[in-house]
């Protein structure tokens, strides 16, 4: 690929991104319009995933609240579509195991 049509590539997606066209063609507008349900799971998805590179600094119950949020959103989760569900189900399994292996090794310290 020439450098040029490398370039006018990387052009192209940026003015895709700035005038808010997705790759399937649909606008971000509609994809803000989703349902205040899903926005509502996503946005404790996130907050909650967001927090593992921190997980060493939590207290055990820090950490016992982390994880029973995640056993709260692991239900929310099943009524996304099939790819949807393995995706952020995988994510939140991993975060959660993250937690518990944190709050399990700062279980063993005080020992």
């Amino acid at each position: 690929m020439s450098k040029l049509r490398f370039i006018a590539i990387l052009l192209s997606l940026g003015l895709a991104v700035q005038f808010g066209v997705c790759a399937n063609g649909a606008s971000t507008a509609a994809a803000a319009q989703a349902a205040p349900a899903q926005q509502s799971w996503q946005k404790e998805f996130d907050d909650v995933c967001s927090k593992t590179q921190d997980a060493m600094t939590f207290s055990q119950q820090e950490l016992t609240a982390l994880i029973q949020r995640c056993d709260a959103l692991a239900g929310r989760t099943q009524k996304l579509d099939d790819t949807q569900k393995k995706v952020y189900q995988g994510r939140l399994r991993m975060c959660r195991g993250l937690y518990a292996y944190v709050l399990e090794s700062k279980k063993n310290e005080k020992k």
